[in-house]
């Protein structure tokens, strides 16, 4: 028994020397906390149409510039009217503050909106909402803090609303922390399906929810079991979430791992895949088509 369990030991010890080394590191709280926004001096259109196409994606601290040739490369992507990004940075030694995402929304015209969570060497970390329509409100939520002795940081999700043909609808980004367990993870969600059971919108929930093949224990040791993703949407049907790209298959480059997913209430996906973008990022492009169901006579009055 002991000569079996010897191997898994060493690999486990072996994983957390490599954290260790990698640096104990907690970050702090950005000087400026508040909203980012970036929007083109003409609208592409005044409203987004019923059918739509969302996306979410971890660029893992890439430029603007180069998530934005990433995008333009593939044809599923660039008809994206609605981008969730997540590991957004912002480098606030620029003259003038401009993140990874204004820069993207600025090369590509749509509006951003872009909130910090935590602030590394250069700046802010944090995730953004783009779209082709007008962005009329924004807001941050504050996600429970968790100490994972790596790269430990304030974690936030951004909520915005936007118009689709005359129907408001709440979209949220969100980027949950990597070693948790599932009541941990569950807990970390918890305060974004608040917000948005006080919403009597349509939503659409995107983000990079870490649902690997692990649990973790201390947040520090990875023990493989069945993904986290099936766990996770349980959570989401319970608060009447729709779960509509569970089929999605893997959506991170390493280990075939399911970590990023597209959450609706109020909408019908028609069809959804993943994208390599070039490689640009550790993470794959996630999008999904979807449709809002056309107005009744009650609701147009």
């Amino acid at each position: 028994m002991m000569i079996a369990l010897m191997p898994m030991a060493r690999r486990h010890a072996a994983v957390v020397a490599l954290l260790f080394a990698l640096g104990c590191s907690n970050h702090g709280t950005p000087k400026d906390v508040s909203i980012e926004t970036t929007f083109p001096k003409q609208p592409q259109i005044a409203s987004l149409h019923r059918e739509l196409r969302v996306m979410t994606f971890n660029v893992h601290m890439e430029p603007g510039d180069k998530i934005a040739r990433a995008i333009r490369s593939d044809a599923a992507l660039r008809a994206a009217d609605v981008i969730f990004l997540q590991e957004v940075e912002r480098d606030e030694r620029r003259p003038t503050l401009c993140s990874g995402a204004c820069d993207l929304g600025r090369e590509l015209g749509y509006h951003v909106v872009f909130a910090p969570g935590h602030a590394v060497k250069k700046g802010s970390h944090g995730v953004a909402i783009l779209s082709r329509a007008p962005i009329t409100s924004a807001e941050v939520i504050e996600l429970p803090y968790f100490n994972v002795h790596v790269n430990s940081g304030r974690r936030v999700a951004l909520a915005a609303t936007i118009d689709v043909d005359g129907t408001p609808v709440t979209v949220y980004s969100v980027h949950l922390d990597n070693r948790l367990d599932v009541r941990d993870r569950r807990t970390q969600m918890i305060p974004v399906l608040i917000h948005a059971a006080r919403q009597d919108t349509p939503v659409v929930m995107g983000g990079d929810f870490n649902t690997s093949h692990f649990t973790w224990l201390f947040h520090l040791i990875p023990i493989p079991t069945t993904t986290q993703d099936n766990y996770l949407e349980e959570l989401m049907h319970a608060h009447g979430f729709d779960t509509p790209v569970t089929n999605s298959g893997p959506t991170h480059t390493v280990l075939a791992m399911r970590l990023d997913a597209i959450y609706t209430r109020g909408f019908k996906t028609t069809s959804f895949a993943v994208s390599d973008a070039q490689r640009v990022s550790d993470h794959l492009a996630l999008w999904a088509q979807m449709q809002l169901p056309p107005l009744t006579t009650a609701s147009a009055e």
